[in-house]
């Protein structure tokens, strides 16, 4: 079965294709309009899927929290990465992620999560299309989490996350 993949980048398509490779995806984007503001990331995951009317879809959402669980969601926007990782460099956080699949029409959205430890990076580093990630050192590792997706490495989150819905997804 064909899941579209919803509002990805090539790049992170790639990176699932390589961490999930039983399940096939095409692109897909949110019809006009369409917003999800909520600060859970698993119920801005489901709000995509909601939001996409037909057939089986997937969409992530992420969050970077402190490790007193306060989210940073709202520390940054588009215009100030530089200026947040300075404020932030080295502050202990946890990156939560939340992939919502509906596998096809009229069924349930069922909801996977994981989380990664690790730092705010001291600037950010990796292509500009993967967020949050440009911003996050996993634990063990020196380059930000994009760096490493963008070499092909399988760190932070999303192996644990596609793992338990690509098993899900094959029952």
């Amino acid at each position: 079965m064909l899941y579209s993949f919803i509002d990805a980048t090539p790049l992170r398509i790639a990176e699932v294709h390589r961490l999930a490779p039983g399940i096939l995806f095409e692109h897909a984007s949110l019809p006009a309009g369409h917003s999800a503001s909520s600060p859970d990331p698993a119920q801005r995951a489901r709000d995509h899927v909601l939001a996409f009317t037909h057939g089986a879809c997937i969409a992530e959402s992420t969050d970077l929290l402190t490790m007193d669980g306060r989210s940073l969601r709202l520390e940054l926007d588009s215009e100030n990465e530089r200026r947040f990782c300075r404020y932030f460099r080295e502050t202990p956080t946890r990156l939560h992620l939340c992939i919502a699949v509906r596998r096809g029409d009229g069924l349930p959205v069922e909801t996977y999560a994981a989380i990664c430890e690790g730092t705010i990076a001291d600037k950010p580093a990796g292509p500009d299309e993967l967020g949050w990630d440009r911003l996050f050192v996993p634990t063990g590792y020196r380059e930000t989490l994009a760096q490493l997706v963008e070499r092909g490495v399988a760190a932070g989150p999303r192996p644990e996350a596609y793992a338990a819905a690509a098993r899900a997804i094959a029952t």
